[in-house]
C-alpha cells in the first residue's frame, strides 16, 4: 500500500459513529484511472447484471474485455483487474451525466465507499475511513456496523475471505514456476480467477473449485 493511501487510512471501531453522505458530485468517479479494483465476485455480478439489462454480454470474458484491464501487482505475475477509464479526466467507463450507471451492481470498493474491509489472519475483518475527500463527512450519522451490514453482504464477506486465503498459495507457486512456462501460468491464473464461470450458476461455489483447479494447475507446471 502505498504512503498516500496509508495517509488517508484511519481505523475505525465496530461501533464507532462516523458521518457521511454522497453529494453526486461525481468526483470519486474521475482521475480513477487503475484504481478501481474489480474483483472475481464484481465481474461476475457486473457481467449478470449488463446482460440483464439486454447489453450484450454472454460470458465473462466478454465483460472484460470491454469494461476492464489487468494490472500487475505483484512480480510473480499475480494480477487484477481495475475498471477502464475514458475521456481525458479518465472518469468510469460506466459514469454517464455524471451519474452511475451500473448502482445496483457496482463494485465492493465502490459500494463501501468510504469504508475499506481488510481481511485478517486471525479471522473477520480490519474496517478503515478512507478521509481522501473530507468534504463528504457531513450530514447522515450512522454506526460502523450497521453501514457494513448494509453494503458488505455475506457472499462478500465469504469471497474476500477465500481470496485473501488463497492469495499466498497461489503467488508461492507463481514465483517457482519456470520463466520458460510463466505465459501459460498466467493463462491458467486468467481462466480460473476471472474467466471461467457460468453466469446462470451460483458464484462462490465455481469459486472455490476455480481456486482448486488453478493450484493443480500451477503444480503441473513446476
Amino acid at each position: 500500500m502505498n504512503d498516500f493511501m496509508i495517509k488517508n487510512l484511519h481505523p475505525l471501531k465496530w461501533n464507532e459513529r462516523i458521518c457521511f453522505e454522497c453529494s453526486g458530485c461525481g468526483s470519486c468517479c474521475r482521475h480513477i484511472r487503475d484504481s478501481v479494483p474489480l474483483e472475481s465476485l464484481d465481474a461476475y455480478r457486473l457481467a449478470v447484471y449488463l446482460r440483464e439489462q439486454e447489453i450484450s454480454i454472454t460470458s465473462m470474458d466478454e465483460f472484460l474485455y470491454r469494461y476492464a484491464k489487468p494490472i500487475p501487482i505483484h512480480s510473480c505475475g499475480y494480477f487484477l483487474y481495475a475498471l477502464k477509464t475514458v475521456g481525458s479526466d479518465d472518469a468510469c467507463i460506466f459514469l454517464k451525466n455524471n451519474r452511475c450507471t451500473i448502482h445496483p451492481a457496482k463494485p465492493r470498493a465502490c459500494r463501501t465507499y468510504p469504508i475499506s474491509a481488510e481481511p485478517l489472519q486471525t479471522g473477520g475483518f480490519q474496517y478503515h475511513l478512507c478521509t481522501e475527500k473530507p468534504y463528504h463527512f457531513s450530514g447522515h450519522n450512522f454506526k460502523v456496523r450497521d453501514f457494513i451490514k448494509r453494503y458488505f453482504s455475506l457472499e462478500d464477506q465469504l469471497f474476500v475471505t477465500l481470496d485473501f486465503q488463497s492469495a499466498v498459495p497461489i503467488s508461492n507457486l507463481l514465483h517457482k514456476v519456470p520463466l520458460e512456462r510463466k505465459k501459460t501460468a498466467l493463462v491458467h491464473f486468467l481462466r480460473y480467477k476471472y474467466s471461467d464461470f457460468d453466469l446462470d450458476q451460483p458464484f462462490l461455489e465455481q469459486y472455490k473449485q476455480n481456486n482448486k483447479k488453478l493450484i493443480e494447475a500451477l503444480k503441473l507446471l513446476l
